[in-house]
């Protein structure tokens, strides 16, 4: 049934509703239970992590307050560690539950007296896991996991010179993913600080890559964020002018003194 249930697109739905935040707990839990279920099929695990599934899990785990919902998210995400057959999604899931901060929440939970077995069990086996991540888990892994999941913050990497003089033209790989997620955010987000945080991104791609601006221009990235210089945020407008400022000046020592001096 759970190959049957992805075919006929019933994981979509699921999540979306999961997403919502529109549930009490009773169907929130009813919910996760079914992706728990779904996610003991490799293809089906694989097809929730594709998805974005991660992050709205990891909402549920650290706003639960029902022992049954926290035992039955631990149990989805053990499943989308240890089911997929590829090792490649499985780090894919790995890296976003450090990114969405699962290890600290896991810290908190494993320092609780727990009856329910079950529970002890998921919260050793995901920390042992988790742990093992991110021993070898690359600043770019993180900065890739954030993007995906669409949920961008100030995190350090994204003001970090060493990063992107590194990681810069990363940005290419797998036909310019990570250029195309930003520019659907620049599109279609209506969160200050995503907006800021991509436009800032595709400015310093731009400056560590020579040949970058003529790639956002080919994504249409530019006139979007030309658009942005009219945003009703303050914020927004001047990481907006800052990044189109780097797209047009070929002096950057010079920009970074005009910019401190202003």
């Amino acid at each position: 049934y759970r190959l049957g249930f992805m075919k006929v697109h019933g994981l979509k739905p699921l999540l979306d509703v999961l997403a919502s935040r529109n549930t009490n707990f009773q169907m929130q839990y009813q919910l996760i239970f079914c992706v728990w279920l779904m996610a003991y099929s490799s293809k089906v695990a694989t097809a929730i992590i594709e998805m974005n599934a991660i992050p709205v899990l990891a909402d549920a785990l650290k706003g639960s307050g029902k022992e049954k919902v926290t035992r039955i998210v631990l149990a989805a995400l053990r499943n989308l560690l240890e089911k997929p057959s590829d090792k490649h999604v499985v780090h894919v899931a790995a890296t976003a539950m450090i990114s969405c901060k699962v290890p600290t929440v896991i810290a908190v939970l494993a320092n609780k007296q727990w009856q329910d077995a079950d529970i002890r069990e998921d919260v050793e086996s995901l920390q042992e896991r988790l742990e093992e991540y991110l021993l070898d888990l690359s600043s770019f892994d993180e900065y890739l996991s954030e993007i995906r999941s669409g949920r961008l913050q100030w995190s350090p990497v994204h003001r970090s010179d060493k990063f992107w003089r590194e990681n810069a033209q990363r940005l290419n790989e797998k036909n310019h993913e990570v250029l195309k997620i930003l520019t659907q955010l620049l599109e279609e987000s209506q969160d200050s600080t995503v907006l800021q945080v991509a436009a800032h991104d595709f400015g310093e791609y731009v400056r560590h890559y020579p040949r970058g601006k003529k790639v956002l221009d080919s994504l249409g990235g530019k006139q979007l964020i030309m658009g942005l210089m009219n945003h009703a945020d303050g914020q927004v407008r001047y990481e907006a002018l800052v990044a189109v400022q780097k797209m047009m000046v070929q002096n950057w020592e010079f920009l970074g003194r005009q910019l401190k001096t202003d």
